[in-house]
């Protein structure tokens, strides 16, 4: 079997992530500083400051863009609050604002303090650079024709190959893919300590994906009309909600706009807030929605115990119905996989650890693995069903697909449980008897010791 070109790494800088770390290949105590250093200017206020007053290079992702046409300039919103304005726009910097709803970008620049009309102060960018992810589709090609799809991607998330953390991993992938612009929404409730805020992390780094801590206010998700700024669902392909069974504190007013914004977002790819303000926008995207919450709560616990339902997705609409009172039904019609595991695998057992550090497949082969994957399951669709119509058959076919690709072949029987919420993939998995895998490749073994290449890189294209 062909090398994995795997890499792992010792964190020098205690408050750099995991996902920043393998985003920006910074692999010594040299790089992981500068990085840290340049993220930390545009993330903090008083280290913005510092970088204005010395001229100082910050580094943040390109997330929101504004662009003055009259001007011709673009405004690039920071971080910790501020803008920076990018002044004469030409076509390379066009391309990056155009490139940002597929890729993920990263901006880094020196932010100096300009004096415009009538002495009016505002912050420029100087020395302006765009960074964009690497992808090998050659490497991750090569690796398909001897590896699942599956594997490398556990690879790729710092997992091991094996059962117990394909369980966890599975349900996470769907939501990547979109057949045939299909948007695969997944709700999956799970204990603490099951990778669910690392794996969003680290996904943020490989595809065009955002992940939220918190829940949202409509400005952010949706965007704002006055300021023609478009929100995060604009903008991404995937969107990541971690701790929703937290959703329930937000104030009951800002709850329900959400809620509706968010299912009319899910069945229609409809992003719209406001009918009568300034503030009114609307623009169609089908992003897929992959929620999160913790099972370990005792209020949440108690409201799941109360359902006589075995099934996955009656447990979460009645806790949803119950103890937010929102319209669960709506909601979970709108899910094409659901799972509330009250035990799972902690990430200590699942990490595909060796020599005391987590090893993960090259970011670039992984990226190269999702693009490949991606453009499958939209040129190669597969029914499951073909003699009915509607939402179901339309998520059952592009659940169907994605499963397809990734490697695995579902029973038609199996597939629907999968859908229906009456089992998941770690019970699956853990039986060992409900799936088979695909024979595209010509083996499933999983890489030894052996098989890992280590690579190294520099840091010139951020440094």
């Amino acid at each position: 079997m062909s090398n994995l070109p795997l890499v792992s790494f010792k964190i020098y800088v205690k408050d750099l992530s995991i996902d920043e770390i393998i985003g920006f290949r910074a692999y010594t105590e040299d790089e992981q500083r500068k990085v840290a250093e340049m993220l930390h200017n545009a993330q903090d206020k008083a280290k913005f400051y510092k970088a204005v007053k010395y001229s100082q290079p910050i580094l943040f992702k390109l997330n929101g863009v504004n662009i003055d046409v009259f001007n011709d300039v673009a405004k690039l919103r920071v971080p910790c609050g501020y803008t920076i304005i990018v002044k004469n726009i030409n076509d390379e910097i066009l391309n990056y604002i155009e490139l940002n709803r597929e890729e993920t970008i990263y901006v880094k620049a020196k932010p100096i303090v300009k004096h415009g009309y009538k002495g009016r102060k505002y912050i420029e960018a100087e020395e302006l650079e765009f960074i964009i992810a690497t992808v090998d589709t050659d490497t991750a090609k090569e690796l398909l024709n001897e590896y699942k799809a599956y594997e490398l991607l556990a690879y790729g998330f710092g997992y091991k190959p094996c059962n117990e953390s394909y369980g966890l991993l599975i349900p996470r992938l769907l939501p990547i893919f979109k057949p045939q612009n299909i948007p695969l929404h997944v709700i999956s409730y799970t204990p603490p300590n099951t990778g669910k805020s690392t794996f969003a992390s680290l996904l943020e780094r490989v595809w065009s994906a955002y992940y939220y801590t918190e829940t949202p206010s409509l400005p952010q998700l949706v965007g704002d009309g006055r300021f023609n700024s478009y929100g995060v669902a604009y903008h991404y392909r995937t969107i990541v909600f971690d701790e929703f069974d937290k959703i329930g504190s937000l104030e009951r007013q800002r709850l329900e706009e959400l809620w509706r914004v968010l299912q009319t977002g899910m069945e229609q790819g409809l992003w719209k807030r406001g009918v009568s303000s300034k503030a009114d926008i609307s623009y169609k995207n089908f992003v897929s929605l992959l929620f999160f919450g913790n099972v370990t709560d005792e209020d949440i616990l108690n409201y799941t115990s109360q359902s006589t339902s075995v099934n996955h997705k009656d447990k979460l609409e009645y806790l949803i119905r119950e103890k937010y009172r929102l319209s669960s039904k709506q909601f979970i019609d709108r899910i094409v996989y659901a799972e509330y595991l009250i035990k799972a695998p902690s990430t200590d057992e699942i990490l595909n650890v060796q020599d005391g550090e987590v090893v993960y497949l090259d970011p670039k082969v992984t990226r190269g693995v999702l693009k490949i994957i991606d453009e499958k399951c939209f040129d190669d669709f597969k029914k499951a069903e073909s003699d009915k119509a509607g939402r179901k058959t339309r998520q059952l076919n592009a659940f169907y697909t994605v499963l397809y690709h990734l490697g695995l072949e579902i029973e038609l029987d199996t597939l629907h449980e999968l859908y229906n919420g009456n089992v998941t993939f770690s019970e699956l998995y853990n039986e060992g008897e409900k799936y088979e895998t695909t024979d595209e490749s010509e083996t499933g073994e999983a890489a030894d010791v052996s098989d890992i290449e280590y690579v190294e890189w520099d840091m010139r294209e951020v440094i």
